[in-house]
């Protein structure tokens, strides 16, 4: 098997259902499976893939394992040399997968790809940054930022490579969870994604991990998907943001420490409060 994409659904049916169109007609891949992992959706979607797309592999875990614990599941039944993490929000264009298999083929040093991505309206998503490090989030979570806003904004600037236009192909440090296609055996040594972290931060885990087994992540232009962002997380705005700031948290705890976690939960309260005052008035 050359190909394994794993789909992690949450209450987005027809999404879900244009992903799958767009990947069983896009076609370019010599053998490719398609695994959906549905995380306890209560619109549908899991009845939905069943009636309408019977070849697609259903992973039914009966919970919510989030985008991280999904994952996890279907790249462990995946049996393709490639493992191709996207959601389901996407629409893959005619030619993507196979250009980015090819550049996986070509340079046994890349760990992972992803690709350009565009909204609906071809407008293009500016994803990929380098990686975080701990004055990023001091400045980007805390009142420090409202502070020092040059600083910030410079900061911010580089680490999303201000300096790219995303139209050539581009070594980065972290690849968006949304789009990324690793090799197989590069996810099994590090054990796939990181369970401690929810929604957020997983990708910025995933690719420091990757590097760390002394892989590059690229970025290559000549491949196009269509992202529609956010969709499973629109119904629970409030419930989501609380998982992203936990999941900040975590991620700093992970990768600077105990303390460092510690002093950066204080500082981000305010942020925190203000944010859930703002959702509860508008309902």
């Amino acid at each position: 098997m050359k190909l394994s994409t794993v789909i992690v659904n949450y209450n987005t049916r027809d999404k879900l259902a244009r992903a799958l169109e767009s990947l069983l007609a896009a076609g370019g891949v010599t053998s490719h499976e398609i695994i959906v992992v549905d995380n306890a959706s209560a619109d549908g979607s899991a009845a939905m893939v069943r009636e309408r797309f019977p070849s697609v592999r259903l992973i039914e875990p009966g919970e919510n394992r989030w985008f991280s614990g999904g994952n996890n599941l279907g790249f462990r039944a995946a049996q393709g040399e490639y493992v191709h993490i996207l959601n389901p929000d996407t629409v893959v264009l005619p030619g993507a997968l196979p250009t980015m298999i090819a550049a996986l083929d070509a340079d046994p040093s890349l760990g992972a790809v992803t690709s350009r991505m565009t909204y609906d309206d071809g407008t293009l998503q500016r994803n990929c940054s380098r990686r975080v490090t701990y004055a990023d989030l001091v400045l980007g979570y805390t009142f420090v930022g409202a502070l020092l806003p040059g600083w910030r904004d410079r900061r911010r600037a580089r680490m999303w490579y201000a300096e790219w236009d995303r139209e050539s192909d581009w070594d980065v440090e972290i690849a968006p969870g949304s789009n990324i296609l690793a090799r197989g055996d590069v996810l099994r040594r590090i054990g796939g994604f990181d369970e401690r972290l929810k929604l957020y931060f997983t990708e910025d885990d995933l690719c420091v991990r990757i590097a760390a087994e002394g892989c590059r992540i690229r970025y290559i232009a000549g491949a196009t998907i269509i992202h529609d962002e956010h969709a499973s997380t629109e119904s629970i705005q409030r419930l989501a943001t609380r998982i992203y700031f936990d999941d900040l948290i975590t991620y700093t705890r992970l990768h600077f420490g105990e303390m460092r976690a510690r002093v950066l939960a204080a500082l981000v309260r305010p942020t925190r409060a203000a944010i859930a005052l703002r959702q509860r008035l508008r309902g």
